[in-house]
């Protein structure tokens, strides 16, 4: 005899991968530079409106919020229910001698099968994807929180960079002032030729300057627009370069940090998935039975019977010993990841919050022992150069000590910026440093 047998069988795993993919194609965001450009994004931007394009328009943080819809579709996979397996197959007498008096004889049999899952494996495995996605909203919003702290930082660089193009053209426009000066004294014979020479030299030396402090902004502007994924995007940003005013508390920030940071969060909600994937392997170690049902039939001459039964693996050798064991190791790694998470975030905080300390010190010492005295210093170091007491060295020293001065407090406002940023986002209140802000 020889066997015609055709199985149709469409596994779970075939239907979790066809809806990942479906919802994967439905909901990744493709942002051409085309329809970047329709974004209607502006040309200037505060930080307030620069921290809404962030949320509403960015593909980068589109991205990152994809991993939320792949953990959900996990759950719908998850709580599909396996398909029932068809199987059908033919007899027929190839040689040999006939048992009976008719030509053609063949046997054909159908038979359903269809997998019970009596041991709560559906509900495990729905229950451990929810969790999953309880995870994937924590590590997006960590992921976020990331995303406005890096955009933060350089839309302050940028402010301040804008704000270094400023102070180096009012010293170039006060460098020209003193090189017509220095011309004049030069007709008028009580200026040497080197007193000209030099004072030109500075000049171009501060417009070299200057063209690298344009290139530095150009540079921030494009790492921005990188950081965001909008392609040519290049806007002028506005506001005040200042500090945020984070309260240096530590121990009023830990307790905020232990509620709200996302990253202790997601750590909490790990170890929670890890105790339902545990659960999970528990019920995936029960074989899951098969209900049988089908009928096989013969012509020539006809006959029909019935087929009921049942079918199950015999947990001999594999009787899960390996999911218990991966399982239990993820519970392990998520417990020992929440504790040392724990520890290095208080020790980020405290690192922060000493260099905070630190900073703000340093700028109020500065603002008022340097900053303050500067334009009677100026005035002096002019005053005496007019009245001949000092020569043209001394004059050039002074402006660029007037200009220096001024980017030393540009740079000191940065740093105590970037160290505030750094507390925020360790005691997990940037997101609600951005509702102050509105």
């Amino acid at each position: 005899m020889i066997k015609h047998y055709l199985k149709i069988e469409i596994t779970r795993k075939h239907v979790k991968t066809a809806v990942i993919v479906l919802l994967l194609l439905n909901a990744a965001p493709v942002f051409s530079e085309e329809q970047a450009k329709n974004l209607s994004l502006p040309n200037e931007v505060t930080i307030q409106e620069l921290l809404q394009i962030v949320r509403e328009k960015s593909p980068r943080y589109a991205l990152t919020r994809n991993q939320i819809e792949q953990a959900q579709a996990e759950v719908v996979a998850a709580d599909v229910l396996p398909n029932p397996k068809v199987s059908y197959g033919r007899y027929d007498q190839a040689g040999g001698r006939r048992n009976t008096q008719f030509d053609g004889p063949s046997q054909q049999n159908i038979t359903v099968e269809v997998p019970l899952l009596l041991a709560g494996q559906r509900g495990a495995r729905k229950e451990a994807a929810e969790r999953r996605v309880e995870v994937a909203e924590a590590d997006v919003k960590t992921q976020y929180n990331q995303l406005i702290r890096n955009t933060w930082q350089l839309f302050a660089q940028l402010l301040a960079g804008q704000q270094r193009v400023a102070v180096l053209e009012d010293a170039n426009r006060e460098l020209e002032r003193l090189q017509s000066i220095i011309t004049g004294k030069e007709n008028a014979g009580t200026a040497s030729r080197y007193d000209v020479m030099r004072i030109n030299q500075e000049v171009q030396s501060l417009k070299a300057r200057l063209e690298n402090v344009h290139t530095d902004n150009a540079s921030t502007v494009g790492e921005m627009s990188v950081l965001l994924g909008f392609p040519n995007w290049k806007p002028q940003v506005k506001g005040v370069l200042a500090p945020i005013g984070v309260a240096a508390d530590v121990k009023a920030l830990w307790l905020q940090a232990e509620q709200n940071n996302p990253e202790l969060e997601s750590a909490r909600r790990e170890t929670i998935a890890a105790d339902s994937g545990l659960e999970r392997a528990r019920r995936e170690r029960w074989p899951v039975p098969s209900l049988l049902a089908g009928t096989a039939f013969t012509d020539q001459p006809y006959g029909n019977t019935t087929f009921v039964g049942v079918s199950v693996d015999l947990p001999i050798f594999d009787r899960g010993q390996g999911g218990m064991a991966r399982a239990s190791a993820e519970k392990h790694a998520s417990e020992l990841k929440q504790e040392l998470l724990l520890a290095s975030t208080k020790q980020e905080l405290q690192r922060a919050v000493d260099v905070l300390i630190s900073r703000r010190k340093t700028l109020a010492k500065f603002e008022h022992s340097v900053l303050e005295p500067l334009p009677t210093l100026k005035q002096m170091a002019e005053d005496a150069y007019r009245l001949g007491q000092t020569g043209l060295l001394e004059l050039l020293d002074s402006s660029r000590s007037s200009t220096e001065i001024k980017l030393n407090h540009l740079e000191l406002l940065i740093g105590e910026i970037e160290a505030e940023l750094d507390t925020l986002m360790a005691s997990g209140l940037l997101a609600n440093s951005l509702e102050e802000l509105k």
